[in-house]
């Protein structure tokens, strides 16, 4: 006897053609399901050959040896034609500038073909339990949309209990909603790639404040200032301590290191005698409790100029000497100029009403950055590339010894990169010599084992690392135009068809594909959209406004023409 399974949902259409384990079309009635909608068909498949229905003979099995199953998939495109209305036809009707209706041709007679990528079956009341269909679904079966709670049951599946957060909705059907697996964001890494305006922002906030409602460590690299508004909204997050901090690298006994590490990662570095050269006069230095690397290298610069007796007598001490001088004052320079640029970009924002506090050592003081329930922002504006690459390996690298070193010094956390080709790209794109690179595969590669998670967010991804981002286990890819992207995205994600990749450049803003760990299988996600957590910083401001409004000046009066365009500044809200 065949077991009935009760086939509930919507009847759409029917299975029409060749069909296989893997995927089958199936005619759809007019304006009855969406692009990404789960479907479901109630169809027979041979029964497993452990079934003791395998011990009669075959002449007697007959549909005993049969047992019905319900196929679930994923509409993954859809076409639309009208059989009675050919391109000849057409051609004339646009030639003649005649109207459809006027003629005897039908124009209500069109069809609808969807294909359809099978995610798997299960039998009668186990839609939680997925298996691989090994069987093709029968044509002419009845092809149904099922319920919002039959949807939810197959996306969570036997993990009921598993904490989850929610992102957004299926395409198509607000009233799914998407969650994903928390831990395997956390911990196993998570990807979010878009162009400009594809929405990356929008999910990145979305993920990041579920994450805070829970207390999860962040640690956010913040190159654009894109995540500041966080620190306003203390009401919006009773359980965090959100802080906003500059770099400012300090030297101490236990760091003094650090200057070795700057001048490695911001130069070409020192050769075994400058080493030696360098090392000897370090040495000589004192430190007073904390001092910043600008004045203490100004301090071990002191000391080259007055090298003892020692020293001197050193064969080709002057030449050594001055290449160490020469790289210390590159790397005073640039932090010292980057600095200043940073510090003017925070006074062009009042409206945040935050103050920003000089970044601790995260060496000596991981706690300054890492506890339950802190936020920490680093806010990398106007610093170069190569600079922002070096201070994130410094502070990365630093908080990943100490969770490695299995102290429990501080909780495991969650760092989220904005930019991330700029701080993990590819050799192509000059990976080799960035300071961050290393930090980041290692981290991807075994952050999982010490608790410690990336969250990387870029709108270039063909210019990341691809051997790095292949080791992330979630991917959230948005709307993406570029072919050579669409290329590396299907490349470095198993399981995203070349439908799906077909899809890419066609998602409106906050619309995109999630696939991998976090999810039971790929889905197509409308993402929630915070408004209340967007952020007005730099490069929002209206400057065809400030333009026009630019006051009739001489260059003698360029102090006055500064002070307006402050003010004008202030106006525009930034």
């Amino acid at each position: 006897m065949i077991k009935k399974i009760t086939h509930s949902g919507k009847e759409i259409g029917r299975v029409v053609g060749n069909t296989s384990p893997q995927e089958f079309t199936f005619y759809l009635r007019r304006y009855s399901a969406k692009l990404g909608d789960l479907v479901s068909v109630l169809t027979s498949i041979p029964r497993d050959k452990n079934d003791e229905n395998d011990k009669k003979p075959v002449s007697s099995q007959g549909k005993d040896n049969t047992e019905e199953v319900i196929v679930w998939g994923r509409i993954t495109s859809l076409n639309r034609y009208n059989p009675f209305l050919p391109s000849e036809a057409g051609l004339e009707l646009a030639d003649q500038g005649v109207e459809l209706l006027d003629t005897v041709l039908s124009s209500s007679r069109d069809q609808l073909e969807a294909n359809v990528l099978v995610l798997g079956a299960s039998r009668a009341g186990e839609y939680n339990k997925l298996f691989p269909l090994s069987y093709p679904v029968q044509p002419g079966n009845v092809v149904r949309l099922p319920p919002r709670e039959t949807v939810e049951t197959v996306l969570v599946g036997d993990d009921k209990e598993t904490p989850r957060i929610p992102v957004g909705s299926l395409i198509g059907r607000n009233d799914v909603p998407i969650k994903l697996k928390v831990n395997s964001i956390v911990a196993r890494h998570m990807v979010i790639l878009a162009m400009t305006g594809g929405g990356k922002t929008v999910a990145a906030r979305r993920i990041m404040r579920e994450l805070m409602d829970m207390g999860y460590p962040l640690l956010i690299l913040d190159p654009h200032g894109d995540y500041l508004k966080f620190a306003q909204m203390p009401d919006k997050f009773p359980n965090n301590k959100v802080s906003l901090f500059y770099p400012s690298v300090m030297v101490t006994e236990q760091n003094r290191d650090v200057v070795s590490y700057l001048v490695s990662e911001m130069t070409q570095g020192f050769t075994d005698p400058q080493r030696e050269v360098f090392w000897e006069a370090i040495e000589k230095v004192s430190i007073n409790d904390r001092e910043s690397i600008e004045g203490f290298i100004s301090n071990v610069l002191d000391q080259l100029q007055n090298v003892d007796k020692a020293l001197t007598s050193k064969k080709n001490l002057n030449a050594t000497g001055r290449v160490v001088q020469r790289n210390l004052r590159l790397v005073r320079q640039q932090m010292e100029n980057m600095s200043k640029t940073n510090e003017k970009l925070r006074r062009r924002m009042p409206k945040l009403e935050v103050r920003f506090e000089a970044m601790p050592d995260p060496k000596t003081n991981p706690q300054g950055f890492v506890y339950p329930g802190r936020v920490s922002i680093l806010y990398l504006g106007g610093y170069e590339h190569l600079t922002q690459s070096t201070i994130a390996a410094l502070v990365l690298g630093s908080l990943y010894e100490h969770r490695a070193s299995l102290t429990d010094e501080i909780a495991p956390f969650m760092t989220v990169v904005e930019e991330a080709h700029n701080f993990i790209p590819s050799r192509s794109e000059g990976g080799t010599t960035i300071p961050s690179v290393a930090v980041i595969r290692k981290v991807i590669t075994e952050g999982r084992k010490f608790g410690v998670g990336l969250l990387l967010i870029s709108q270039r991804p063909s210019r990341l690392d691809e051997t790095a981002l292949s080791q992330c286990n979630t991917f959230l890819v948005l709307r993406l135009v570029n072919p050579r992207d669409q290329q590396f995205v299907e490349k470095v994600m198993e399981n995203l068809s070349k439908a799906d990749r077909s899809l890419l450049p066609n998602f409106g803003q906050g619309q995109g594909i999630v696939s991998g760990q976090a999810v039971r299988f790929p889905l197509l996600v409308k993402i929630r959209f915070d408004d209340d957590l967007v952020s007005s910083s730099l490069g929002d401001e209206n400057l065809i406004s400030i333009v026009q409004n630019w006051p009739n000046t001489t260059q003698g009066n360029s102090a006055a023409m500064g002070r307006q365009f402050k003010d004008d500044l202030k106006n525009a809200g930034v």
